[in-house]
Parts: C-alpha cells; sequence; structure tokens
C-alpha cells in the first residue's frame, strides 16, 4: 500500500510537476518501507537524502518555471521551498527510527511537507502556468517527460 494515496486530487495538470511529485510520493514509500522493514538509521537517512536530493531538484525546475513565466507568487512560493527544505533537513537530522517520537513524526511528514505544498501551492502555480499557455490542462498530452518549459 502506498504511504501517499496519489489520486486526481493531487494531479496539478501539469505534467513535469505530476511526475516529480509522483517519484517523491515513491521515496516516501520506500522511506516507510525502511523504517518498517527495521533497516535501521543508516537506511533510513538515505532514503531522506533521496527525498530531499529529489525535492531540490523539483524545486528547481518550478523555479525555472516560475521566472520564465513571470509568476506573481515566485517568491513567497520559493521562500515555501526553503521552508520545505530546512523542515526536511531538521527531521533528517534528528530522526531515530527507534525512537516513538520519531516513528510518530514519521507518519505526518509526507501529509505536511508534500500533499498540503502540492494541494494549495504547486496546484495554484500550474493553473498560472496552464494560463499563460492557454491551455487549461496546463502542458498538453501527458507523455510522462517533462514539458519544454
Amino acid at each position: 500500500m502506498d504511504w501517499i494515496a496519489w489520486d486526481d486530487t493531487l494531479d496539478t495538470g501539469h505534467a513535469g510537476m505530476d511526475a516529480d511529485h509522483t517519484q517523491l510520493a515513491g521515496l516516501f514509500d520506500l522511506l516507510r518501507d525502511a523504517v518498517d522493514s527495521d533497516k535501521g538509521n543508516a537506511a533510513c537517512a538515505k532514503a531522506l537524502d533521496d527525498i530531499i536530493r529529489h525535492a531540490k531538484t523539483h524545486f528547481d525546475l518550478e523555479q525555472r518555471l516560475m521566472t520564465q513565466h513571470r509568476y506573481p507568487k515566485t517568491e513567497q512560493h520559493a521562500a515555501e521551498h526553503a521552508m520545505l527544505i530546512h523542515q526536511a533537513l531538521d527531521y533528517r537530522r534528528r530522526f531515530n527510527v527507534d525512537s516513538a517520537a520519531s516513528r510518530a513524526d514519521l507518519m505526518r511528514f509526507p501529509e505536511v511537507w508534500l500533499v498540503f505544498h502540492i494541494l494549495f501551492s504547486d496546484k495554484e502555480l500550474a493553473a498560472f502556468l496552464a494560463g499563460k499557455r492557454g491551455d487549461p490542462g496546463g502542458s498538453g498530452v501527458r507523455t510522462g517527460t517533462r514539458p519544454d518549459p
């Protein structure tokens, strides 16, 4: 079972953003698997590092799109990205797989960290980009590859 149940609610309509988001959800599933399988702190730290690395790459994509299309909330959205990376790094630093508190935080981490950002920030960005293109679907036909920005 997926940790983040991916459905149309999380779909932004922008193929590149959605592809990155589903990859991030998959990385969160790997983290959950590492915890559930008692693989230890090193495996969990690696999974968290992979999430952070992928998120940074994804945030760079969004930053390029926002800059290129003069998104009016670029500064606010970029600040949110910085806050999310800071939260993830802090979480990684203090995570201990043997701690009940860390495990409890872990259960909320993907929802707070990924889902809220998609629902309240990325969907708004995708809608703006779709409007700039005159394409209500966001990026045209979905191919699983990143569209040209």
